[in-house]
């Protein structure tokens, strides 16, 4: 098997454009996804509106990282559930105001069964903060972001 050798910094490329006012379509190597508005907003509802693909990325972000934090720590996920809850001010994207901080809280729970060190389980849901680069932008925007983290049915104080 092949090793991977990954650059600490590299670039990556997104284009798409325009279908209707509301929605696009996005490619990001070779695959594409859509971006639209619901019918309320005008849109087609065919795809996940621009903000909830910010949480789509922070889930994936946050399962993946968790995985890599687990594997380093002598711990397997078997199973992973993550739900988001977000509060957005949506002054800025309606244009009645500008705002910093579009996004005020965001609350994750995560439940994951694994095998393992307990030890090497909490050490995951105190590195993932560090990093998950969705995370961080999150947090260094103003976002106040708590996860909430169960590890096989144990319910740990929010971090």
């Amino acid at each position: 098997m092949a090793v991977i050798r990954e650059k600490p910094i590299w670039k990556f490329y997104i284009n798409g454009g325009h279908e209707t006012s509301t929605k696009s379509v996005a490619t990001a190597r070779e695959k594409s996804c859509i971006i639209d508005e619901p019918i309320a907003r005008g849109g087609t509802d065919t795809g996940p509106m621009p903000v909830e693909y910010v949480f789509v990325g922070l889930l994936g972000c946050t399962h993946v990282i968790s995985n890599k934090l687990a594997a380093a720590n002598g711990v397997v996920f078997e199973d992973m559930k993550i739900d988001i809850d977000v509060t957005m001010d949506s002054h800025g994207t309606r244009l009645i105001k500008p705002i910093d901080i579009p996004f005020p809280e965001v609350i994750l729970d995560i439940d994951v069964t694994y095998t393992g060190p307990r030890e090497g389980a909490i050490a995951v849901t105190e590195k993932l903060k560090e990093h998950c680069a969705v995370s961080k932008m999150l947090r260094q925007s103003g976002t106040k972001v708590t996860e909430h983290w169960t590890l096989n049915g144990e319910k740990l104080a929010s971090a």
